[in-house]
């Protein structure tokens, strides 16, 4: 290097990037190792909660298969409650079409009602307008006998004053116009 044959970056720049290529290279080992300890630890502490996961189990249900059954029965219980729950909707869509078609029915019965107390209404004002003809009829009627028992009583007046004229025969005589 001394020689003169290099040419380009001095003895000082050579020096300074090694020394920079040295830390870089320091730098980055140590930071694999750290990623490496990291990556330990969480291998460490992921073994050690499943174990304690694992323990914990086996103290509260006694082994792994009776948590496996229990699983499977909670599984089956999910799905069973899922079939209840969509028998449910099935039925409230069904009580809602009843619901539907009784509000219809009811409504119709309310015109249906409507229209028979319209009737009865007329039907009512009909027989009181009978009854008033009737009434009016009978008091006609009532008027007409009156006035036959008056006419009959007439009679039988002038009946008895024919009578008395033709006893006496000389007593009438024929009206002179």
């Amino acid at each position: 290097m001394g020689n003169g044959d290099v040419k380009g970056l001095s003895v000082n720049a050579k020096t300074l990037i090694m020394i920079l290529l040295f830390v870089n290279v320091g730098f980055a080992s140590k930071m694999i190792n750290k990623y490496y300890a990291m990556k330990e630890a969480g291998y460490i502490r992921e073994k050690t909660f499943h174990g304690q996961l694992e323990k914990r189990v086996m103290k509260a249900f006694g082994s792994m298969e009776e948590l496996n059954k229990m699983v499977d029965d909670i599984t089956r219980q999910k799905a069973d409650a899922e079939k209840m729950a969509d028998s449910f909707k099935v039925q409230g869509e069904q009580l809602k079409n009843v619901n539907k078609n009784l509000e219809d029915a009811k409504a119709k019965l309310e015109e249906e009602k409507a229209r028979l107390q319209k009737q009865i209404w007329e039907l009512e004002d009909s027989l009181s307008l009978a009854k008033k003809t009737l009434n009016n009829k009978d008091l006609a009627i009532q008027e007409l006998m009156n006035n036959a028992e008056i006419l009959e009583k007439e009679r039988d007046v002038l009946k008895k004053q024919v009578e008395e004229t033709l006893k006496s025969p000389g007593a009438w005589s024929i009206p002179k116009q």
